[in-house]
This record gives structure tokens, sequence and C-alpha cells, in this order.
């Protein structure tokens, strides 16, 4: 058999350094969140069409509590070390070990993540490109190994970046995972690992930063071993026992981790409660519909915990007890109970609105929502499927829909709202904080809609940017489609807790002073005037001068100097929220909400000034203000959300607030 060693490609001089950069993709997410969220997502999407059954997945903690053993251990980790050596910010004790041959101090801990009822990595393990003439359609092995920021899924999947399995070298201190899977197209047993380092030199020799544990094929190209092939067997079956697989009988992928990131001064360690606690947050909708069901082997000698449909409840328990606001336990048990009600909801129990209401009195939708206010308000579960459409670039509008389900609970201090894309949950969404309800969103995974909500998704898929280049450049105003699926709770319910209608004019009579001009007239029998004979409120003082001039520009606004200001500001800090019905924008503000500078941010232009990021996502700091050629210009806001802006001088003198109104 050829050797079974970690090869790295040697580097020509014609190629230029390159690192990877997925981390900072990730790096809004504690590391057990995100390894929960990618490696779920991609064994749901991995998930076979013909089994009609769960995808079942195992994480193991078993080897951190038994390491496996120095004189096991080291056939795994042959040409690594050396490797690893000129990688600075990866753990030295563990190098060093592993360069000197001695891993016998504690062996090796290894973390497992498994996966049944799944395709597992199916297609051609030699195929090394893709074009038109030679597609790669189903063949997830090239795509899992061969490719990185390249995805060949499809628009019913979850994942489409295709930088999720990032999340396997992310969690190991070695960065580096090993492979096994067994396939459902020919039933045999592949093991191939992964390194991603960073460019790296030995001696004089550079080499690429992604390295394999493989055999050598033609032009050197890293293959699996093949369990097919009698002299790999002995290789894969070795490892399946010492690694401890479980699932391997069956179709599905194994994914090792050695030197598992826990403990050891990370703040955001992996741990049984961790892994616990995001999966039961990012994946209620799937386990509750029973499409997905995980054991969680924390390997202490404790039993396994099994979590899907029937136990999801008491695990949530469980979680943190001094969680606040949609992470309470409280939430949780109303959001799965919520859930449950959804998913065997009959389909008579649904209103069929064709699309959003409008501000039109003689809306369908707005009448429908108007009768439905009595059940509204008594608590009851109201249930809308919402029509919509979506347009990819040269091509016709086609029809979809969503389902919103909706609920008053007096008992919450704010809204809380959960949004699902297929069985991926859509954490950072917070649209209806001043109801006193729950809402829950749900896009089909087969709906047209899912497929342009994804093309809006970050590589993490934690919230929706109708905005950025990737989809705007693939669907036809995607801003306005999607800002709108965004607001939906808050429009339907803006509707169902409108007031009575008319004004009740003398209701603060009795508190507010009130003066019709005429100092003998009365109000409903009450004399108006000073309140208990005291003198009249002084009048406001006159406004001040204003520094800055703000006005609606396109999607966005425009600042400029304000004619005749006496003393021209040189500094100032400009910051931006979305209007809020109750509290103080700016401090609601949130980085989904959007951004003036750094990833995704909006467009902003600037001329007579240099432009600097604030302390935070929502300022920008103006320096050097020349008045006579000053002006910026924000644009990119979501045009179903009003926009306050604030400019200041850096001394504070004044202070302007402007209200873009609706239509930025």
């Amino acid at each position: 058999m050829d050797t079974v060693k970690w090869r790295f490609r040697k580097m020509s001089r014609a190629e230029e350094n390159h690192d990877p950069m997925e981390r900072e993709l990730f790096e809004g997410e504690p590391i057990n969140t995100r390894l929960v969220r990618e490696a779920i997502q991609n064994s749901l999407d991995a998930g076979r069409n013909d089994a009609n059954a769960p995808v079942r997945m195992r994480f193991s903690l078993a080897g951190i509590h038994n390491p496996l053993p120095a004189e096991r251990a080291t056939r795994y980790f042959g040409g690594l070390a050396d490797h690893l050596d000129q990688i600075h910010d990866l753990d030295d004790s563990i190098i060093a070990r592993l360069l000197a041959g001695d891993i016998s101090d504690g062996g090796v801990p290894f973390l497992v993540i498994e996966d049944a009822g799944t395709t597992g990595l199916a297609g051609d393990w030699e195929q090394h490109d893709d074009s038109p003439d030679n597609p790669a359609a189903g063949n997830h092995f090239y795509w899992f190994f061969r490719n990185i920021g390249r995805s060949g899924k499809g628009d019913a999947d979850n994942g489409s970046w295709g930088l999720g399995k990032w999340v396997f070298p992310d969690a190991s201190r070695i960065s580096s995972y090993i492979a096994v899977t067994r396939r459902n197209d020919d039933s045999d047993t592949l093991l191939m690992g992964q390194s991603v380092l960073t460019k790296h030199t030995i001696g004089r020799q550079r080499y690429a930063p992604y390295g394999y544990l493989a055999v050598a094929g033609a032009d050197n190209q890293p293959l699996p071993l093949r369990r097919s092939d009698p002299e790999h067997r002995p290789f894969i079956e070795q490892c399946i026992a010492d690694f401890g697989l479980q699932f391997r009988a069956e179709p599905g992928l194994s994914v090792i981790i050695p030197f598992p990131r826990i403990g050891g001064g990370d703040d955001d360690g992996i741990g049984q409660s961790d892994l616990l606690s995001a999966i039961a947050r990012n994946y209620f909708y799937p386990l509750l519909a029973g499409q997905l069901q995980i054991t969680l082997d924390a390997g202490d000698g404790s039993l396994p915990v099994d979590l899907d449909t029937d136990t999801i409840d008491r695990i949530a328990a469980d979680l943190d007890g001094n969680a606040g606001g949609e992470q309470s336990v409280d939430s949780h048990r109303k959001l799965f109970a919520l859930c449950r009600e959804c998913i065997t909801l009959p389909d008579q129990h649904y209103h069929h609105l064709s699309s959003l209401p409008s501000g039109d009195a003689d809306d369908d939708g707005r009448a429908t929502l108007i009768s439905l206010r009595p059940r509204y308000e008594s608590g009851e579960l109201l249930a809308f499927r919402v029509g919509a459409d979506v347009q990819r670039r040269k091509e016709r509008p086609v029809d979809t829909a969503y389902c919103l389900y909706l609920q008053r609970d007096e008992a919450l201090a704010e809204g809380q709202d959960y949004y699902v894309r297929g069985t991926l949950s859509i954490p950072n969404t917070d649209r209806i904080r001043r109801h006193r309800a729950r809402a829950l969103l749900v896009v089909g995974q087969n709906e047209p809609l899912a497929a342009m909500l994804r093309d809006s998704e970050p590589a993490a898929h934690t919230s929706w940017r109708p905005q950025t280049r990737r989809v705007t450049d693939r669907w036809v105003a995607p801003r306005r489609r999607i800002s709108a699926v965004l607001n939906a709770p808050a429009t339907l319910l803006n509707i169902l807790e409108i007031p009575p209608e008319g004004l009740q004019k003398d209701a603060f009579a009795d508190i507010f002073y009130w003066d019709s001009g005429n100092p003998t007239e009365t109000h409903h029998g009450r004399p108006t005037g000073p309140i208990n004979g005291g003198p009249p409120p002084p009048p406001p003082p006159p406004p001040r001068p204003r520094d800055f001039a703000i006005s609606q520009s396109g999607s966005g606004f425009r600042v400029t100097v304000a004619a005749g200001v006496q003393r021209p500001p040189g500094t100032a800090i400009l910051r931006a929220a979305y209007e809020t019905a109750r509290g103080n924008a700016f401090k609601i503000w949130q980085p989904y909400d959007f951004t003036l500078h750094g990833d995704g941010s909006l467009t902003v232009t600037a001329e007579g000034c240099q432009v600097e990021n604030g302390n935070a996502g929502n300022e920008l700091l103006l320096l050097d203000i020349v008045p006579e050629q000053f002006a910026v210009s924000v644009q990119g806001f979501d045009p179903e959300r009003d926009v306050v802006v604030r400019v200041e001088r850096r001394t504070n003198d004044t202070t302007e607030v402007y209200d873009a109104g609706s239509q930025v």
C-alpha cells in the first residue's frame, strides 16, 4: 500500500502566497455554536430523500475523557508535525509532542461527530474539477474535499457558501480532522483527512495551506483510502475501532477532531452543556418536526442524552436558568409548544393572504386581520399563509409563500420572534419588540423564496441582509422583497393591535394644561387655563441654530452644512438607527440592522471631509470638515423602515435629529 501520511502541496515560484480567511467569516459566534450550526446543516442537506426517516447524529466527547493511547495514535499523524511546527498560532506544546513522536503524556483527546440517514460523501472520489462538460452535481466527496468557497448545493439546501466545513479544523488545536464516510451509491467506506494551516515554509520550500491524510495518486493528487481495496481495509477498520465510530454500518459521515478546543484557556471551548444549548436553540424546528434526532455522549460515565421531539423540553429546562428574553427556559418552553401546534395544524386553520396587507381600507388582507382581532386578543394562535413573489435576474417572477404564526402573550415584556428557513433557525432578526406577542415565521425548504433568502445570508447563515452584493446580483428587487418578509410579523401585528377608531381629546384633561386661546372658555365642563390656579407654563425656548442640514436621498440620506452657520463645525460624529416605537433607537441598534463600516456595510460617500470608523457600527467620525465642500451620503437602508439620523459637533454644541420617513 502507498504510504498513508499527511501531504501538503509544494508551491511553485509563480504562485501567490495565500492564507485561508474562513475563520473571519464565523468570528461572531462561539465555537460550540458555529460547530453545531454548520455540522447539523451539512448533515440535513445530505439527508436521503428515499429514506423517509429523520437524519440521526451523534456528538461524542468520550475521546476527551479517554484519549487515544500513543501507540495507537501515531499512525494517524505521520508527516503532519513538521508542517504544524511552522504555524505560530497553534498549540506549541502539542506540536512539540508530535515532533518528538511522544504523545504518551495523555495520548490524543478527540471529538467525534457522526450522521446517519444521509448519502455520505458519494460521488467520484478522483474528480478534481467541474465544468459544463464535466459537471459535479451530486458529487459530495468532490465538493467537501476539493473546493473552498464554492458549493455544489442546490436551492433546497441550507448551505451555499462552501465554507461551513471550516468549523471542523477550527474546532481542533492542530487545525486538522479525519473523515470516514460510507456512501449510499456504492456502499464503499472511504477515509481521508484534511488540515487547514497557512502558507508555510520548511527549509526553502513553500507549501500550500491545505494538507491531506491520504495516499498519492496521479500528479500527487491526494486520494482517499478505500475499504474496497484490501490494502486499505485494515487501516480504515482500525480507525473505526480506535475512535469508537458507531454509525458506519450504514451510509453517512463521521468526522474525528483531534485535540479539540476544550478547556486549556479557551473562553468558548466545547462542552456538553454548550453543545446541548446550541442544538436546542438553533435546530428546535427540525427536532420538533421529527426531521432530526441527536445523541450526545458525554463520555464521563453518564448515560448518553437523546435529543428529539419527545425530550427537547426536558433538556431545554436544564439549560442556563439565568438567561432572559428569548433565551430563557420559559420562552423556550412556550416556543416549543407553539411549534408543535404549528407543525400539526390542519390546512383549514390557516388564513390565506395573497400578499401582505396594505394601508388601503378596502384591502382584503387588512379586512381579514381586523376580523381576527378578538381571537388575537384572547391569546389564540393565528396561522397565516402569506403569498409573495420572487424574480431571478433575466427570468420571470414566480409565486412563493411562507407561513407566519402569531400569538399574543401579555406576560412578555417585549415581543419575541423566530425565523426559520428550511430547517435552519436565523437568529439575528428581532423585529417586534414593542408587541407583546410571540411570532414564528417559516419559509419552506422548497419555496423559491428560500433560495433568495439563502443568497442574502452571510457565511454563518445568521441573518437576512437584503442589501448585500450576493443577493442583489442574482435577484430583482431583493431589498423590497426581503424587507417585506422580515417585517411581516410587525406588519400584521400593527393591524391586529390597532386601537379603536376615534381620538379621546379629553383623556388627560385633568393632568395637562390646555389653552383654547379664550380665557373664559370651558372644555367638557372644565375651565381651561392653569391647573390648580397656577401660572401657565413658560413658552419653549427658541430652537438652537442648526449646524447641519439632513435630507432624504434615494434609499438613504444626505448631510450638508446648514446655511448661515456662524461657526462652521470642523469635526462631527454621525449616528444612524432604525426608528423604534419604544426606547432609544440608537441604544437598540444592532449590527444585523445595518453597519456603516466593515463587512456588509452600507454605501457611504463623502466630500469635503475625512471619514473614520466610529466606536459602533452605526457611527462615523467626520474630520477636517470644509463647509463649502462638505457632503456625506449613506445609501442602502431597508426601504420599509424609518431611519433616525443624528449629527453632532464633537464638542456636543448641537444635536439634530431627522426622521427620514418610510421612503428610506
